[in-house]
């Protein structure tokens, strides 16, 4: 909370007995204070200095306090304004709150009740500073610019995003785990004009069918047993902003039919409620599944494929775009040198050299764990080969062909999990943080190469 003398309040109040016993009142609060007679002189004062909060009688001399009301949010929409009026109605709290004002309160008022409300402005300008310092923040750390990347593939994927980051176009990310799909989600997002509401992500593999409902459309009291009151869901939480609906590959045929009908209508119908509500949300799935492959098989909704893949864009695993791994690399280093307080001058051309070369099956979330680890294990000025695991400085890939032009994917990466899980002991938590991925997903991928435990 910022000091109280930082917060500027003007009254305008033409009863000379009532304005004296603000000033007074408020000063002792804390508060840095002025009071004048009219509107006119509000104005005039207004053109030189910002304030925080104007206290502003309706019934004025000259310029009255609605009109007063209307020029200084035509003239900075931040301040906040409370109204008082001896005549207080109904009608007269509803023109003053639609025109803009933050509260009013009625003559004779409660000294206390000022304080209070006066109090209440003050705590919520402090919220909106930090939510706008918050977004600024926010904005840089996800800017284009700021995505370490000069490979030609990353190049034309930038490109696309700029012409479509403003649409309201349902965007598939597709990639292996670990490339950095949420990082580009939220790129999107923060350099589009939905910057300034929610990005709410969800991660649709980790969640039971009942429970993503739940999460994503919400519930109302009484819906299932637990359900002691209502709760908004994902979708109406980021009305005006984005969802991103990470494994998307992962949902269910019943859950597919839900996510279709949002696409569809944009409406969301809360769990134990007949209700539908219209929500304005920009989509963005992601998967490190083919789901053009899973269509064919039938295991996933070709008319809900269609609806997520307007505009897709297929981020390239690290191996694709080799020209970024130094890039990369460096980041990363002067990102844990910080952390650790362990100031490094880079890596030996051996080191460099054996990374570039490196298929890295765990993508950009691999390389940073290395980098990581290396930076703890390195005794010297430079990261050096020996400071590198054993699967980069000596790459085996059991009986599959030496050159890695002629392995597919999917032998690289079944070779890597089974090599990883033979060195750690078949510690499934440990081989997943070497490979940068989570115990889940390591799981899942096990199950889907069939890979069985003599294997391991």
């Amino acid at each position: 909370m910022s000091d109280l003398y930082d917060f500027n309040i003007l009254v305008i109040e033409d009863d000379q007995k009532m304005r004296n016993a603000l000033q007074m009142i408020l000063s002792k609060e804390g508060y840095q204070v002025e009071a004048l007679e009219s509107a006119e002189e509000a104005l005039e004062r207004i053109r030189v200095r910002t304030y925080d909060l104007l206290i502003s009688d309706i019934k004025l001399p000259g310029l009255d306090g609605m009109e007063l009301l209307t020029a200084v949010r035509n003239f900075n929409p931040n301040t906040s304004i409370i109204m008082i009026t001896a005549y207080a109605t109904v009608d007269q709290a509803v023109i003053a709150m639609k025109a803009g004002a933050e509260d009013y309160i009625s003559k004779p008022f409660n000294l206390e009740e000022i304080k209070i409300v006066v109090r209440k402005v003050r705590e919520r300008q402090e919220l909106i500073k930090q939510n706008r310092f918050l977004h600024r923040q926010l904005e840089r750390k996800y800017h284009f610019e700021n995505i370490i990347a000069s490979s030609e593939k990353m190049t034309d994927l930038f490109r696309t995003i700029q012409k479509i980051k403003d649409s309201k176009s349902t965007i598939l990310i597709t990639g292996e785990t670990g490339t950095g799909k949420e990082l580009i989600a939220k790129a999107i997002h923060f350099n589009s004009n939905r910057a300034e509401h929610p990005f709410l992500p969800v991660n649709c593999g980790a969640l039971s069918d009942t429970l993503l409902e739940s999460e994503l459309f919400g519930y109302v009291k009484g819906a299932f047993t637990g359900a002691t009151r209502d709760k908004r869901g994902i979708f109406e939480t980021a009305n005006g902003g984005t969802v991103f609906l990470d494994e998307i590959g992962d949902v269910s045929p019943a859950m597919q039919q839900n996510l279709l009908r949002v696409l569809d209508s944009g409406e969301i119908q809360p769990v134990g409620s007949t209700n539908r509500t219209l929500v304005n949300v920009r989509i963005i799935a992601a998967t490190n599944k083919d789901l053009a492959l899973m269509v064919k098989q039938g295991e996933f909704r070709e008319d809900l494929f269609y609806r997520l893949n307007v505009v897709g864009l297929r981020l390239p695993p690290l191996r694709e775009r080799r020209e970024d791994i130094g890039l990369l690399a460096v980041y990363f280093l002067k990102k844990y040198t910080e952390e650790n307080n362990k100031p490094m001058g880079g890596f030996s051309p051996e080191a460099l050299r054996l990374m570039e070369q490196y298929p890295w099956p765990g993508n950009v979330r691999e390389l940073e764990n290395i980098i990581e680890r290396a930076v703890l294990l390195e005794t010297g000025d430079v990261i050096n080969p020996d400071s590198l695991p054993t699967d980069i400085r000596n790459p085996v890939v059991g009986d599959l062909p030496s050159h890695e032009e002629l392995l597919s994917l999917e032998q690289l990466v079944r070779a890597r999990i089974i090599e990883t899980l033979q060195k750690t002991g078949n510690n499934k938590a440990r081989a997943a943080e070497i490979l940068g991925i989570d115990r889940t997903t390591l799981w899942r991928m096990i199950r889907r190469m069939e890979i069985p435990e003599t294997e391991t």
